[in-house]
């Protein structure tokens, strides 16, 4: 099979602001495209799908891209960008192939969306969707380029930079992003060290799991399960910096009920600290454990590999009852 039911959706940074002008995604066979949708402002989350182009009655089938082609404007910057990128078709056609076992629908599954994002400095980056699973699979930087105002917009009466700091302004929401951006500048390398893979495995001490599989979101827009623990003498598999863990605790109190634990991590710490222990070349652990002190039960997170351990201080933390 070569042909799916699939749609085009398209992702933008939070508080990088960002617009596609135009995009396609052509298909391999070259019997035509799917274009990206356009025309919205991008600040919703990189990876994160925001509207979607629906192929026909949305049950028809078509090939699967290898080809892109995309302008975009990058508000932070006041710049367009243009590319034109060939995609891996050999990865994307055995990955929807392939498909995979989707827990939240509890049955097995295959891609049902790609994903266009652009980001500052002229960055690409294509991931696959389906429900709790995303995937990247390509990465490309476009060139600047100029594109007339009017494709953009056709408000006559602001100018290009009064339009650019409005929506720009709009994005950041509060005055506090504002003068960050203003002061700090655009991190132009941001979303491609995101894409730094490391061999890192989570471990959990003091605990017990309810269930093996840790819902994982990553900086790089991926998501999906890990599995815990990882399988003894399996091949070594790398993941991009985790930025969000999900799990399901099974309380060991007698009218204890189970919990969910949504653990969300600081960006600039936990990237710091992965860079830091990388410089081993050794496997990095991320240990949850669970003790207790005063006579609380206490969560502390480190990161270590055999030579170094960092402690992690700036960890969100929200628990649920579970539904048993």
């Amino acid at each position: 099979m070569t042909k799916f039911e699939w749609q085009a959706t398209e992702s933008g940074p939070r508080y990088y602001p960002m617009e596609i002008i135009a995009g396609s995604l052509k298909y391999h066979d070259g019997s035509g495209s799917t274009y990206v949708p356009n025309g919205v402002t991008l600040h919703h989350g990189w990876g994160r799908g925001v509207s979607s182009h629906v192929l026909g009655d949305g049950k028809r089938k078509n090939p699967l891209p290898s080809q892109l082609a995309i302008q975009f404007f990058s508000y932070t910057e006041n710049q367009f960008y243009v590319g034109d990128f060939a995609l891996p078709y050999e990865k994307i056609l055995a990955l929807f192939q392939a498909g995979f076992y989707s827990h939240s629908q509890k049955e097995w599954v295959t891609y049902h969306s790609i994903i266009v994002g652009v980001s500052p400095s002229g960055g690409v980056t294509v991931w696959l969707w389906a429900y709790e699973k995303i995937t990247e699979v390509f990465f490309g930087r476009a060139e600047k380029t100029d594109i007339p105002w009017s494709r953009l917009t056709t408000a006559i009466k602001i100018s290009r930079e009064e339009f650019v700091r409005l929506e720009v302004e709009d994005s950041l929401k509060t005055p506090e992003r504002i003068e960050a951006l203003r002061k700090n500048g655009i991190p132009l390398d941001l979303w491609e060290n995101y894409r730094i893979r490391y061999d890192w495995r989570p471990l959990f001490t003091g605990m017990t799991l309810r269930d093996p599989r840790l819902h994982t979101k990553y900086f790089n827009g991926e998501q999906g399960f890990l599995e815990y623990p990882a399988e003894k003498g399996a091949a070594v598999l790398t993941h991009a910096v985790p930025r969000e863990i999900g799990i399901y605790w099974k309380n060991p109190a007698p009218d204890g009920r189970n919990q969910q634990f949504d653990f969300t991590f600081d960006e600039t710490e936990i990237m710091a600290v992965f860079k830091t222990l990388s410089k081993h070349q050794l496997p990095i652990t991320l240990e949850f454990s669970m003790r207790r002190e005063e006579g609380k039960r206490m969560i502390f997170f480190i990161v270590h590999t055999e030579k170094e351990t960092i402690s992690l201080k700036k960890v969100g933390f929200r628990s649920y009852l579970a539904k048993d």
